[in-house]
């Protein structure tokens, strides 16, 4: 009988991913990283009663419960490994353990296209910003492929000022207050490695003070939630095939290519699941019904 190995992929590029924000890990036991703003404490859940077993996806309920979100939308959610490189199975048994911790982030699975997330801001803001924290943590961390590659650093830390106008709205941080804070915090890695010595982080500080000034008074009267949005989509409009996850089934009997399966519900030109071999050999399915409900 054949066997495969399947070796899976939340992002296409399989990228050795950041956390979502830099926090203690706990001695022991089970810990789910959250995604929170910058400067923000996180809210993580620590589960410490050593010798029980729980389900991920009870896990997911007892997070989304932490976050205040509804029981509802916990379905929307799964438990990724530190890594980003796998998901742990609903019905998985995680074990809290005493002599070990077991770390895993947070994750709306499938990012839902930008019209659907328009309407989730007006419907269920907290799990919005749950989502809009997520896609921000996977710009900044360098998560995303562009399908032009001609986009420049210029464009991304345009983004980033963008960012800056939407933290200072969202907690209260007025213009003069914001021109202190690190430009650092708010671009991707890669352009941020280009700005290490203490001249170029001058520079770069001197380059984001006009445009900051001047996005902040086109989005002066704009809600905070206008100014997320603008972000959002900034980042969809150019993202290629962003949250769709890639499995690679390697056949231990055989030395042929390894096939590829594609799981990509919200795409805009296949919302499917396609499997490909050099070139795709299988049509499984298409989704024509599958639709974040905001709840």
């Amino acid at each position: 009988m054949k066997k495969s190995e399947a070796k899976t992929g939340i992002f296409g590029r399989g990228l050795t991913a950041k956390q979502p924000n830099a926090a203690p890990q706990p001695v022991n036991g089970i810990f789910v990283r959250m995604y929170s703003d910058v400067n923000c404490p996180q809210d993580d859940l620590i589960m410490q009663d050593f010798g029980n077993a729980f389900d991920a996806e009870q896990l997911c309920y007892m997070a989304v419960e932490k976050l205040e979100l509804t029981p509802l939308v916990a379905p929307l959610f799964a438990l990724a490994h530190p890594s980003l490189e796998s998901w742990c199975p609903p019905n998985e048994k995680i074990h809290c353990s005493e002599d070990c911790a077991q770390e895993f982030v947070l994750r709306v699975r499938f990012i839902p296209p930008e019209s659907v997330i328009a309407k989730l801001s007006h419907t269920n803001n907290r799990m919005f910003n749950y989502l809009f924290q997520q896609i921000r943590s996977d710009f900044i961390n360098d998560r995303i492929d562009y399908r032009d590659k001609s986009i420049g650093q210029e464009y991304l830390l345009g983004l980033g000022v963008v960012d800056m106008v939407r933290y200072g709205k969202q907690h209260g941080i007025n213009l003069t207050d914001l021109r202190n804070l690190r430009p650092q915090n708010f671009i991707p890695a890669g352009a941020k490695n280009k700005f290490r010595n203490y001249i170029d982080k001058q520079r770069l500080k001197m380059n984001f003070k006009p445009h900051l000034e001047e996005q902040y008074k086109q989005y002066e009267s704009d809600s905070v939630v206008n100014v997320q949005l603008t972000y959002v989509k900034g980042i969809a409009e150019y993202a290629e095939h962003y949250g769709m996850e890639t499995f690679r089934i390697v056949s231990s009997y055989s030395r042929s290519e390894p096939t590829v399966v594609q799981v990509k519900p919200y795409d805009s030109e296949f919302p499917g699941l396609n499997i490909y071999k050099g070139k795709v050999v299988q049509t499984v399915l298409r989704f024509y019904l599958l639709q974040l409900r905001c709840i």
